[in-house]
């Protein structure tokens, strides 16, 4: 049986031609999400997202509109799921201040970094939410710019932000002595 008669019997409740669906594509759904996920997510958690691209197939049956078709949709969810599955997980660090020391560091050396670091974390709150979040999610969470471009519905200007924004901490922490930032 094709795709399209697949989806035409999965449109009338058809538990059957879910399964053969699932059989068919899995594979390619699983591939996916593995390929986008960059060797972040377990198999166990692959194989979690691949039920969940096919739960949402069957949840959205009557509505299914593949011009582009299937395995376009499949894809899209699967890369859909793996973004959604890092979006639910805690950022690796909650404030810069957390980020960690190298031992090769001298006590004055940390001290003067610990005071850097705190000048740091003020100029930080004196930016708008929106310079705030962008740079956060990019030098803090790593994120790539057209990633968070996208989470926050902004155009993909959010490179000319972060230079703005760097240019704006770096005259806030030069303004305070911290010259060689």
């Amino acid at each position: 049986m094709n795709d399209e008669k697949l989806l035409r019997a999965l449109a009338t409740d058809d538990v059957k031609a879910l399964e053969k669906l699932m059989k068919k594509y899995s594979g390619y759904v699983c591939t996916v999400a593995r390929n986008f996920s960059r060797g972040a997510l377990s198999e166990e958690d692959i194989d979690e997202l691949s039920v969940e691209v096919f739960y949402k197939l069957w949840n959205v049956r009557r509505e299914l509109d593949l011009k582009l078709g299937l395995s376009a949709y499949l894809s899209a969810a699967a890369r859909n799921a793996v973004k959604n599955r890092f979006r639910d997980l805690p950022p690796p660090y909650d404030e810069i201040t957390e980020l960690e020391v190298s031992s090769d560091y001298s006590v004055e050396n940390i001290a003067e970094l610990s005071a850097m670091t705190e000048c740091l974390n003020e100029g930080i709150e004196q930016l708008s939410p929106k310079d705030r979040e962008i740079f956060l999610r990019f030098y803090l969470y790593g994120e790539k710019s057209s990633r968070i471009a996208k989470a926050m519905n902004i155009s993909e200007s959010s490179r000319t932000n972060l230079h703005r924004t760097r240019a704006k901490l770096k005259e806030y922490m030069s303004e305070r002595g911290y010259d060689h930032v």
